[in-house]
């Protein structure tokens, strides 16, 4: 099991992470220029597709 969080500190506002994830857990909230974990934080595959295009190392895979 996979949880998946970004840093809000560390977000750039790209929005690639939210193209990019195959499990569409995560969004991009164009009013804040963030993006967000919008689904449940456990579907997360940990494909680690959304690290690979995240320029900022925002966001974060953690092994339960």
């Amino acid at each position: 099991m996979y949880i998946v969080s970004i840093d809000d500190d560390q977000c750039s506002g790209c929005d690639s992470c939210a193209d990019g994830c195959p499990a569409r857990i995560l969004s991009f909230d164009r009013s804040r220029g963030k993006a967000y974990v919008s689904g449940d934080e456990a579907e997360c595959m940990g494909c680690e597709a959304c690290v690979a295009v995240c320029p900022g190392g925002a966001i974060i895979i953690t092994e339960m």
